[in-house]
């Protein structure tokens, strides 16, 4: 596991407190090779001077909350490997990456370089008003559930994307099993089993409260292939709660943990998973 803090450096990537793309791209090269042109890539979809920018400018505004999102990174990594390793009996392949982003995400599980690695945007948690300790953990623990279930998941037992996409549930169905699993990883690091950092303003309550009808909503969707993304992203919501996906995906995963060991939750068919959520 490799811990890859940028923080002192992000100043850099302004010019009299306005985002500048150049010094930006200097910045973003220093971290990885190849780096600038991936975030740029992710981004290329949105308009940058409207959807962009504007997020960008706000950082040099809120100095005293990105510097509490650098304190709430700190606490959360210290010692972080060691936890893993004591939790879950393993050993990560990882770089965490605290940095500038272009509006890629708060939080994102992926590689660079061929190595698995969490990237941490700076602007993107100060936007959503992200940087406590609490969110923190929910960020960084939730994208190592991530990486944990993508190492131990046998090379055998990969859903390729043709599989997913062939399978009439496949594509949802993986999504709230992954998801899940991550939230179960999640739950097991910070040793709290009702953790959710979604939890705000009642949200956990209103999914225990309604649980058998959105679960019931779900399968539907499943069975109709409809889209579930009202489920998942703090952009969507359904009935007016943005990610219960990962409140369905969670329980369903804990329900699993009952017959399974953590290496054959990773492993888990789809048939076994669909079973298990039709009983739900």
């Amino acid at each position: 596991m490799k811990i890859i803090d940028t923080f002192k450096e992000i100043p850099q990537c302004f010019n009299n407190n306005q985002f500048d793309q150049h010094l930006w791209e200097a910045y973003a090269q220093k971290i990885a090779p190849g780096f600038a042109e991936k975030i740029k890539a992710d981004a290329a979809d949105y308009d940058f001077e409207q959807d962009i920018l504007p997020v960008l400018n706000e950082v040099p505004q809120n100095g005293e909350q990105i510097k509490q999102a650098y304190d709430s990174f700190c606490k959360v990594t210290n010692q972080l490997e060691e936890k893993i390793k004591d939790k879950l009996g393993a050993e990560l392949d990882v770089d965490i990456v605290l940095y500038l982003g272009l509006c890629n995400g708060a939080s994102w599980a992926t590689e660079l370089n061929g190595t698995p690695a969490v990237l941490l945007g700076a602007e993107k948690i100060l936007e959503l008003s992200w940087y406590g300790e609490r969110d923190m953990i929910g960020l960084i623990y939730h994208e190592l559930g991530h990486i944990w279930h993508f190492q131990t998941r046998s090379k055998d037992n990969q859903w390729t994307a043709k599989d997913r996409q062939q399978e009439s549930q496949g594509p949802a169905l993986w999504q709230l099993y992954t998801e899940g699993v991550a939230m179960y990883i999640e739950h097991l690091l910070c040793g709290d089993e009702n953790f959710y950092h979604q939890d705000k303003g009642g949200w956990l309550d209103w999914c225990q409260s309604n649980r058998k009808s959105l679960y019931a909503e779900f399968i539907r969707r499943i069975d109709t292939a409809e889209s579930t993304q009202d489920f998942f992203g703090d952009w969507c919501n359904y009935q007016g709660r943005s990610d219960v996906g990962y409140y369905l995906g969670c329980e369903l995963v804990k329900e699993l943990a009952r017959e399974y060991s953590l290496k054959e939750l990773a492993n888990l068919s789809s048939d076994a998973i669909y079973q298990k959520l039709c009983k739900m």
